[in-house]
């Protein structure tokens, strides 16, 4: 009888136990979620990991308003909401952006870095010029050109044309880009490099440029003053 009460005492304190344990495994799984809730709410909703601060570096042609307002990150936004590459696509939407880094800065900034377009081409166009980079892409409106441009002659409403003039300028070398003061585009397949020493390129259109500029870098040593790449297969020159 006594064999009984011990088996049926050992039986209760092992069911007693294995209750405990039980509780014990519901408690920290208990604390562990609500770590993990609290932890969600403090990254995801809470504003002490929010953007407070949004800081700009490297803007000097577009203003800290411009950039702010493309960037459109609303104060207050969780960190971990922001997302730079979407920050950083609606930034460099801005004509004056070359290239723009976006990163954000725990617990409370974003920080928004810009490369501005470097002008190259001056475009005449009412009473003032639109500047352009080398790839012809128009980014600034002034009232003088800055010295040591290369003044385009082209429509500056005629887009494809720029674009075109900006094709061909790219593909120079920079010994031979450095010789050009003048650029003539009246159309898009007569497109004329005035050098500064008086010499003439007839480039034509913008296809092969690559070609063309490679053919007239090999050509201008043997002299001359007018120099035809248009036909980069048969370039003429006298």
């Amino acid at each position: 009888m006594s064999q009984v009460r011990d088996a049926t005492s050992r039986l209760q304190l092992r069911r007693r136990d294995q209750q405990r344990r039980r509780w014990l495994r519901w408690l920290v799984g208990g604390l562990v979620l609500l770590l993990l809730l609290g932890a969600g709410y403090l990254v995801g909703f809470s504003p002490v990991l929010s953007a407070r601060t949004v800081t700009v570096a490297g803007a000097k042609v577009l203003t800290k308003n411009e950039v702010l307002d493309a960037a459109a990150v609303a104060a207050g936004t969780p960190l971990v909401w922001v997302d730079p590459a979407e920050v950083a696509e609606r930034v460099s939407g801005l004509p004056a952006v070359a290239e723009v880094t976006v990163t954000r800065k725990w617990p409370d900034r974003v920080g928004i870095t810009v490369s501005e377009r470097k002008p190259r081409l001056a475009i005449p166009a009412g009473g003032g010029y639109l500047l352009a980079d080398a790839s012809g892409v128009v980014f600034q409106a002034v009232e003088s050109a800055p010295s040591g441009l290369v003044v385009v002659e082209a429509d500056p409403d005629e887009q494809r044309v720029l674009v075109d003039v900006g094709t061909v300028f790219s593909a120079l070398s920079t010994k031979t880009a450095a010789k050009v003061s003048r650029l003539e585009a009246p159309t898009r397949d007569g497109i004329v490099l005035r050098l500064r020493d008086g010499s003439r390129v007839i480039w034509g259109s913008a296809e092969e440029s690559a070609l063309k500029s490679q053919v007239l870098d090999a050509l201008m040593p043997l002299g001359g003053t007018i120099f035809n790449v248009s036909a980069p297969a048969f370039p003429t020159r006298r």
